[in-house]
């Protein structure tokens, strides 16, 4: 009997040997191949990309999504060489009706004006960056939008020493307050409070609702000073009253008083005796 146990071993033991063989060899190839096929998703790290950064084209002159037409002024100053470099609309403009200055520039003078007319259309309206020079150097900076006096607007003295610094928003300080009559559209002002560094400081209007002035007068340390002036509704402008408030707002014992009035016809009605 064990004779032929070992009969059958010897038999089948080459082809069990070949079929592992045979195994082996297969699973060999079939990891080369995984192995060649696999794909190599390493990234190798540069300081430099293999093709270099397009630059953003940025349009000349260009401010506020605005074309410009760049502009320069020549004045004398006491003496000195003034010059004004500035940049104005190519198209004229409907512009601000409430802000007390739009500034433009007369051709004719060749210098920069406020604006004779808000209704309509403005040309030359003064648009981006600004800045002036006395005998060559830099005393002022800022940005113009549409006219008005926008974003920082830096003051130096001819040793370049700053000497004052503004935030302005279209035209009114960036912190002042401002009330609409329609305060979801925001079209129609009522009211302008000034306010820098957190104190009323500047001019203070009212409107009425069409947009005419109504009370114009000045704030320093958040109190009122100086001749405050309200207006009558009329398409002209005539002064209603004046209120004399302390020069300034260091002198505690004064007494406001009112200086005149006038009627809606510019006559007028009274004048105080306190008026020298």
């Amino acid at each position: 009997m064990q004779k032929f146990i070992l009969f059958i071993f010897l038999i089948t033991a080459p082809a069990i040997l070949f079929a592992q063989s045979k195994k082996e060899e297969e699973k060999s190839k079939k990891e080369k191949t995984e192995e060649i096929e696999k794909p190599d998703i390493s990234i190798e790290l540069t300081s430099k990309d293999s093709l270099d950064d397009v630059a953003v084209k940025v349009k000349k002159n260009t401010f506020y999504g605005e074309r410009t037409k760049s502009r320069w002024a020549v004045t004398d100053v006491q003496g000195r060489d003034q010059l004004e470099e500035f940049y104005t609309l190519k198209e004229a403009v409907e512009v601000d009706a409430y802000v007390p200055i739009v500034y433009v520039y007369d051709p004719n003078k060749r210098q920069i004006a406020n604006a004779n007319t808000r209704e309509g259309l403005v040309e030359n309206v003064l648009h981006g960056p600004y800045k002036r020079l006395i005998n060559d150097k830099l005393v002022e900076e800022g940005m113009y939008f549409h006219g008005v006096k926008h974003e920082r607007w830096l003051n130096l003295t001819r040793d370049q020493t700053l000497n004052d610094k503004e935030h302005y928003n279209k035209g009114w300080y960036r912190d002042s307050e401002i009330t609409y009559y329609d305060p979801d559209e925001k079209t129609k002002i009522k009211e302008v409070i000034p306010i820098r560094y957190g104190k009323k400081e500047g001019t203070y209007y009212y409107f009425y609702e069409n947009g005419r002035v109504a009370v114009r007068g000045f704030y320093e340390f958040d109190k009122k000073i100086g001749i405050w002036t309200e207006y009558h509704n009329t398409t002209r402008v005539i002064a209603k009253r004046e209120v004399q408030f302390p020069p300034d707002a260091y002198q505690k014992r004064f007494r406001t008083y009112v200086r005149k009035e006038w009627d809606r016809f510019a006559n007028q009605l009274y004048e105080s005796p306190k008026i020298k």
